[in-house]
């Protein structure tokens, strides 16, 4: 029987480096976008994440992006 996939999610995570800490260490935020739609391409995800995180003071570190999703036979 084949696997099939449901319920797919699909999130960007933007990490913001806020400023150092008393060893010169970056200290990091970090901020999430939800429900994009699982059709999106790389591309939206990623300015969709750039646009979101300019509305934050502070310098983007890296946009990472995950995609859930439930399989069932």
């Amino acid at each position: 029987m084949a696997v099939m996939k449901f319920n797919e999610t699909r999130s960007a995570s933007c990490r913001f480096i806020t400023g150092l800490d008393g060893e010169g260490r970056e200290k990091i935020m970090t901020r999430t976008i939800a429900n994009f739609k699982t059709d999106s391409t790389l591309d939206d995800v990623y300015e969709v994440a750039l646009a979101v995180a300019s509305l934050y003071p502070y310098s983007v570190k890296t946009v990472n992006m995950a995609e859930r999703c439930e399989l069932m036979e």
